[in-house]
């Protein structure tokens, strides 16, 4: 029986025993298995040393000697030569520029701000010579000297100079007319006023105002008579009468009559005052008056005047 029990014991407690010994095993085997992966890594490799190594490295140098005058001189002379050309080339070139340039700006006035200015033939001639000149700039002309575009160009303005003088002379001449009539109209105010004898203007000659009157009439028929000859000419020919004349001429009438019309007032200076001769007393029998005038014609003075400038006095 006691055998049985012992049995029984060792059979209960035999469990323990084999999980202890598996927990054993398994700590073995890890340990085992960790000193096996250390021995499989490869050994790490060793860092370098830097070594630093100095080494004499040889310089060679060699002198630049100054140029000689004549080498210079023939330097400055080549970079002058060269600076000269390229001023010429640009010349050159400004000057072809400019024909074509004036060939396609008249092209585009010819049929528009020109057009009034100009025959239907002279245009249709124009027009042509400045397509020829346009085809010669690219083939025979697209590489000449400077003065062949220079005479070109003055070529072409002769025949275009009139027209475009023409449309200026149409713009400036109606302004000169308007400001010779302001003008005009100012001086006849001027001699209406002198005629009614207005105080501002009596103080001038009337010989000199006559000949105000003179200038102002012939310059108003000067201007009508240009007026109605330019008004029946045409536009496409040369003008009657040029801003430029109209101008003077209200230049030459603003010089003759203004120093007469605008001639300043004399100054009038006002009577002086003649002081009474201050007495004492009666004299030769008269009584001495102060309020009496020395003569009939002559200005009494205020009395508050004479009061404010004779002293007082006592009379015995």
């Amino acid at each position: 029986m006691q055998v049985d029990q012992e049995e029984q014991k060792n059979q209960s407690g035999g469990p323990k025993e084999n999980v202890d010994k598996k927990s054993d095993t398994e700590d073995m085997e890890t340990e085992e298995n960790k000193q096996e992966k250390k021995n499989n890594q490869p050994p790490q490799a060793k860092k370098p040393k830097v070594k630093t190594k100095t080494v004499d490295l040889p310089i060679e140098n060699s002198l630049h000697w100054q140029l000689t005058n004549e080498l210079l001189n023939l330097f400055m002379e080549n970079e002058g030569k060269m600076i000269m050309q390229d001023k010429l080339e640009k010349e050159r070139n400004d000057a072809k520029n400019g024909v074509e340039e004036y060939v396609y700006e008249m092209r585009d006035k010819l049929h528009g701000v020109l057009e009034k200015f100009v025959s239907e033939d002279d245009r249709d001639a124009f027009s042509l010579k400045l397509e020829d000149t346009e085809n010669w700039l690219y083939e025979e002309g697209e590489d000449q000297q400077k003065q062949v575009y220079i005479d070109k160009l003055a070529e072409l303005k002769k025949l275009g100079q009139p027209i475009q003088e023409r449309a200026m002379e149409a713009e400036e001449r109606p302004k000169a007319f308007e400001e010779l009539g302001k003008q005009i109209q100012k001086y006849m105010k001027i001699l209406e006023a002198y005629k009614a004898k207005d105080e501002q203007y009596d103080h001038l000659d009337e010989l000199e105002v006559m000949n105000v009157e003179k200038q102002v009439n012939e310059a108003m028929n000067w201007m009508n008579s240009k007026m109605n000859e330019q008004s029946k000419q045409s536009l496409t020919l040369e003008p009657v009468i040029k801003a430029s004349e109209i101008q003077a001429k209200t230049k030459g009438l603003s010089s003759t009559c203004n120093p007469i019309i605008l001639k300043p007032k004399p100054k009038v200076e006002p009577p002086k005052e003649e002081k009474t001769p201050e007495q004492n007393g009666p004299v030769n029998g008269q009584e001495g008056s102060e309020a009496r005038p020395s003569s009939p014609n002559k200005a009494q003075p205020a009395p508050e005047s004479t009061e404010a400038k004779l002293p007082e006095m006592d009379i015995d």
